[in-house]
């Protein structure tokens, strides 16, 4: 390997490293949002399943308990605007990138830093005569 190709395979290495940690700051505020909405909705589930009243129907207990109301249709929301899959987005990215690199005798680890394997070692399946 030359100095130009080492050069190159640093770029792109710090490159991939940036975008992977760009991605899991995004993650991080996402997932955050998500655990509070979670407990938000599990603390009005809660409120409703030890509340004695009884209700006629799904509506009516709907509309006499907002919180819990309210909390499902933002969990609702965020399913439906693919939050969930934004939280494996870094490994997704990582995943992806292994998969080309596969082909250049390389991987990368979940940080987007290059791990150089060594070239396989060719078995000769048949035999000249």
């Amino acid at each position: 390997m030359n100095r130009e190709q080492a050069e190159d395979l640093k770029a792109f290495e710090q490159r991939l490293m940036e975008c992977v940690r760009f991605v899991r700051t995004r993650t991080k505020k996402w997932r955050f949002i998500l655990v509070g909405v979670l407990l938000w909705f599990l603390l009005s589930l809660y409120i409703w399943w030890m509340d004695d009243n009884h209700y006629e129907g799904y509506w009516d207990m709907m509309s006499a308990n907002k919180s819990l109301t309210a909390s499902l249709l933002v969990l609702t929301l965020l399913y439906v605007f693919g939050v969930f899959e934004r939280n494996n987005a870094a490994n997704i990215l990582t995943s992806r990138c292994q998969n080309v690199l596969y082909d250049y005798n390389m991987s990368c680890d979940q940080e987007g830093k290059l791990i150089i394997r060594r070239k396989p070692a060719t078995v000769i399946t048949s035999y000249p005569s």
